[in-house]
């Protein structure tokens, strides 16, 4: 029967409907944004202690889902509970129910698995900020902008200060960042509505007040100087720029991102499309990365682990969230990382700005877990940064400042625990993270908002689809029986279904049943080995039985390639560690690919790390020490024959050590052309740094230290300086365990020039001497020369001109008729290149003209261009513009010719201020934005001098 409604009935609007009671008006209203507070129409509700209020937040933000106890528990005492969290939790539900109760429907209800607050979609503050949202973005997309942007405007209304201020754990905490900056992002699309609407003097005071509580956010940023630009403020909207250049380049050693960088330049020229923002030139998108692995072919199962993910996607995106984040946990070989790249691949196109794929090496079972330092340098390298820090908090500002106007995918691969990772999450991103792990990553969920996904073992049917997918439906289905007996056998775990189906398809004439019988065999012939939830046990078993009925060739390779600690290998250097033909090395690691034996990566392959335990097991129970020193110091020798040889290739007259020991007696890819070269020697210093610790390890110091002194170029051109430095601290400590001082003298420049490029000058300057002082007494003018070359350079980067010319004065007097001409133009340019930054061009002259000769001579292009424009800056200095502008031109030349773009833009932005000096301002400008647009491409430090002097122009031209 209906309700009779009469003219003191009230209604409460909840989840079901408007509730009735009668005589007072009893609407229920939750605020999450600011102080967490509840009212009961006009009635304020007393929350009671903050523990009881952060577990009604939580309850609020899942409204009308079911919240367990446990996850009650993490989200407000994180990972450390106390022995009496259970009663806690029990207190502070029973005090909300009573604080509640504002009628007969109880609001607060407890289902079998948890707690549920029920509320109405206008019971919310945060609920009614998205469904205003939405309504505003319906304007916008018609064309309303103004009437959008004021929607927007009452849906910041509903901020009242800091988001669930006060209250304590790490739910809180994360909600906080989230809501927060869902804050700012409102903050930024109504500003850009107004400013399309011409509403720009409006926004002045409300950015300027948004920038100083957000200094970093580069869109206020933008959108104030724009707002002030077209108020008639000009000069603000510059100065504005400078302001946040200054910041950038004090708090985080980074300069503006391109967009802004863009808008400045697009000030200074007063370009008229800045008045109208439909004139504004569309970004032109750099090259995004597009590093996921390859996606397994017979993929079966996880529907409801793929429907979980995309749903958690789906409602973040609907929630305004930033980031998603999903950590995937699970026992090794059950599928976490074929079922990440699965996902990551089916919502790529939702990230337009690139996928992230890093391993992290968590349970590698030859080399250390990746550190968050050595990721970060990693993900940088991979986002096009060429700007390189030394310490973790400026890597993660660096990191966080990239990602925060991107929508990146960033796959996270075998995490050791939630230290390692935490840093590399994105801050203030529209980017998705997946995280794959052995372990539960609580400490992600409980403080970062992550969504946890255990993965269980494949179902019976799952499994059998499996096989079914790589052995053939028939075989499967003809004796259901032991089909259904085999994946038991096999633990319905992915990988070892996938070896134990690859045995079975090479014996086609043999019974299913058979197979069976024989997987049994080596079961028992393992059981000594089981260990209680040992997630090899199954994978044992399996690999075992694919083992065993090896030829021989196959076995020893197998166990010969568990011996290297590197993450993959070509036929080239495995024929070396097996001592074989290449021919018949590419047929055995085929052979052993088709059995999933290894895994094919391009050209090379590589272990699934349980494999790679269980080939490291036999190799150590089947071969003796001997056979076991001599195979992997074969390849050591390999490796180091062939990265010598590479940089032979690539650079002529190249200053090689002596080497102490033979070379490889087998053969060496083809380095027919430079580009081929530095590729594989690109790749191979990965695996290169792989063997230097074991080199170390088993006594082989001389192949350490030259194996590191080989990797030089290749970490010095990525910038990856942080694990460059950490095999030089290896490869130092393998040099104190030889005779010769030389090598030490080596790692000791190199730990200097290492240090230098992340702006550690004074460490630098400290190896440096201890080098030179151990080089002073060796007979090797080559060796003092660069030591003193690479000191003089750091000590003129750190202006201490005086003392870097007496070490650079004292490089070129090693000089000799007779040394390498690389060595005469290396000491020479750093001593050029201090007398034009001290003010001494004459002196600079004096020695140029050779240095020239010398890096002609051995064709070093890059010392040739560079003495070539320091040349140019001595004349200029000198007054001497038609001598100074020929010099730059001819540099100029040159670099184009080579490709050379960093002293291109040096010779430029040289032209640039010869012109500004004739008072051809025009023409200045143009040459200085051709430099600049370099020096941005290239991440150069010179693009702050660059600005500088356009500003400059901008001041001058109307003096």
């Amino acid at each position: 029967m209906a309700c009779p409604i009469t003219p003191s009935t009230r209604f409460w609007f909840s989840a079901g409907g408007w509730r009735v009671v009668a005589g007072v008006e009893q609407t229920m209203w939750v605020e999450v944004l600011g102080e967490v507070k509840a009212r009961a129409g006009e009635q304020e509700i007393t929350l009671g202690p903050p523990r009881q209020r952060a577990v009604l937040a939580i309850l609020a933000l899942r409204a009308n889902q079911t919240v367990s106890r446990a996850e009650l528990i993490d989200g407000v005492w994180g990972d450390a509970p106390p022995a009496s969290v259970e009663g806690s939790v029990h207190t502070y539900i029973h005090g909300l129910r009573r604080a509640l109760s504002v009628s007969d429907q109880a609001v607060l209800t407890r289902t079998g698995a948890g707690y549920q607050l029920v509320l109405g979609q206008r019971e919310l503050d945060l609920n009614v900020v998205e469904t205003r949202l939405a309504e505003a973005r319906s304007l916008a997309r018609a064309g309303k902008g103004s009437a959008s942007a004021d929607l927007i405007s009452e849906c910041l209304a509903q901020w009242r200060g800091i988001p669930l201020s006060g209250l304590p754990g790490p739910f809180a905490e994360s909600e906080r960042v989230r809501l927060t900056e869902l804050r700012y992002q409102l903050v930024e699309e109504r500003a850009e509505l107004m400013l399309a609407a011409g509403r720009h003097r409006e926004l002045v005071t409300e950015l300027g007040e948004a920038v100083e509580a957000e200094p970093f956010r580069e869109g206020l940023r933008a959108q104030l100087m724009l707002a002030l630009y077209r108020s008639g403020r000009r000069a603000d909207a510059l100065a504005e720029f400078e302001a946040v250049r200054r910041l950038f380049a004090d708090e985080l050693g980074l300069d503006p991102g391109a967009a802004l960088t863009e808008l400045h330049l697009r000030m200074l020229r007063s370009e008229s499309g800045l008045e109208s923002p439909a004139e504004t030139p569309p970004q032109a998108r750099p090259q995004v990365p597009a590093q996921l692995p390859h996606e397994a072919p017979d993929f079966v199962g996880r529907a409801t682990e793929l429907e979980q993910l995309a749903a958690w996607c789906a409602a973040t995106r609907a929630s305004g969230k930033a980031l998603v984040i999903s950590a995937i946990d699970g026992a090794g070989g059950i599928g976490k990382t074929t079922l990440a790249v699965r996902f990551a691949r089916m919502v790529a196109g939702s990230y337009p700005d690139g996928q992230l794929y890093l391993d992290l090496r968590g349970f590698d079972p030859n080399r250390a877990p990746l550190s968050a330092n050595d990721a970060l340098g990693q993900l940088l390298w991979a986002l096009g940064s060429t700007r390189q820090r030394s310490e973790p908090d400026e890597l993660v500002s660096m990191y966080r400042t990239v990602l925060s106007d991107k929508r990146v995918l960033i796959l996270l691969d075998n995490a050791v625990s939630t230290e390692q990772v935490r840093d590399l999450l994105p801050g203030t991103s529209n980017s998705l993270v997946l995280v794959t792990s052995r372990n539960r990553l609580s400490g992600l969920v409980a403080r970062d908002g992550a969504r946890r996904l255990t993965l269980g073992l494949l179902t019976e049917s799952e499994a059998l689809d499996l096989l079914r997918n790589t052995v053939g439906t028939q075989r499967i289905d003809d004796d259901p029986a032991a089909a259904a007996e085999l994946v038991r056998l096999c633990g319905y775990l992915p990988l070892a279904l996938r070896v134990a189906a690859e045995k079975i398809s090479g014996r086609p004439d043999t019974s299913l049943r058979e197979l069976v019988e024989n997987l049994h065999a080596a079961q028992d012939r393992l059981d000594n080995l089981h260990v209680d939830d040992d997630e090899m046990t199954s994978v044992r078993s399996v690999i075992s039985w694919s083992y065993t009925s090896l030829d021989h060739e196959l076995a020893r390779t197998f166990r010969l390639l568990g011996l290297v600690r590197a993450p993959n290998i070509g036929a080239f250097a495995a024929a070396s560690l097996i001592d074989r033909p290449v021919a018949e090395t590419e047929g055995l690691l085929r052979t052993l690919s088709e059995q999933h034996l290894l895994e094919p990566e391009s050209d090379r392959y590589g272990f699934h790390d349980l494999i790679k335990v269980y080939a490291g097991e036999m190799a150590y129970s089947e071969e003796p020490p001997e056979v076991r020193r001599e195979a992997i110091r074969e390849l050591m020798v390999w490796y180091l024959t062939g990265m010598r040889a590479a940089l032979v290739r690539l650079i002529k007259d190249y200053p090689l050590p002596p080497l102490a020991i033979p070379g490889t007696t087998h053969p060496l890819p083809d380095f027919t052309t430079r580009e081929s070269t530095w590729k594989w020697y690109e790749e191979e210093t990965k695996n290169v740094a792989a063997l230097i610790e074991h080199a170390g390890e088993i006594g082989e110091h001389e192949i350490a230290w030259q194996l590191t002194w080989c990797t030089y170029n290749s970490f010095y051109s990525t910038g990856l300086m942080s694990e460059w430095i950490q095999i030089l601290t290896i490869a130092l400590a393998s040099t104190e365990q030889l005779a010769d001082p030389g090598p030490k003298a080596r790692i000791l420049m190199f730990l200097g020039i290492g240090n230098s490029r992340i702006g550690r000058n004074e460490i630098a300057v400290e190896y440096l001497e201890r080098g030179l002082s151990v080089a002073r007494g060796i007979d090797n003018d080559h060796l003092r020369s660069s030591m003193l070359a690479n000191l003089a350079s750091t000590l003129r980067e750190m202006k201490r001109y005086e003392e870097g010319i007496t070490y650079a004065r004292e490089a070129v007097e090693l000089v000799k008729p007779e040394s390498p001409y690389y060595q005469k133009a290396g000491s020479i340019d750093a001593l050029c290149e201090l007398y034009v930054e001290s003010g001494q061009p004459e002196q600079a002259l004096r020695y140029a003209e050779l240095g020239l000769e010398a890096a002609r001579a051995c064709d070093a292009a890059l010392l040739e261009a560079n003495m070539m424009v320091n040349v140019a800056h001595a004349y200029r200095d000198m007054a001497d513009m038609t001598t100074a502008m020929r010099e730059y031109e001819a540099a100029l030349e040159l670099c184009v010719r080579q490709g050379d773009r960093y002293h291109e833009a040096l010779a430029l932005l040289g032209i640039a201020e010869l012109r500004r000096r004739m008072d051809q301002y025009e023409d200045a400008r143009k040459h200085a934005h051709r430099a600049l647009d370099i020096f941005l491409e290239l991440g150069g430090e010179e693009s702050d001098v660059t600005l500088a002097f356009l500003a400059s122009l901008d001041t001058g031209a109307t003096s």
